[in-house]
């Protein structure tokens, strides 16, 4: 397992400290789940921003309409 070196203001490590007391756990379990979590929240975001471009790319290519690009402005 490597290790990180993370610095943090010290009124933000002291709430975690008291979290993770009051769960009876340490400071690096309550970090890792955090951060699993920020992980799993953000890749759940990204998969779903990639459906939703997915529907928008088959909706623009389904259409009959013809499209031109915009003129580019100099």
């Amino acid at each position: 397992m490597a290790k990180v070196l993370v610095n943090f203001q010290d009124e933000f490590l002291q709430e975690i400290d008291k979290i993770a007391e009051v769960e009876h756990r340490t400071r690096s379990s309550l970090i890792r789940e955090a951060l699993r979590r920020y992980l799993s929240q953000y890749n759940n975001h990204q998969q779903s921003q990639t459906e939703i471009d997915m529907k928008a790319l088959s909706i623009a290519s389904s259409s009959n309409k013809t499209t031109y690009p915009a003129p580019r402005v100099s």
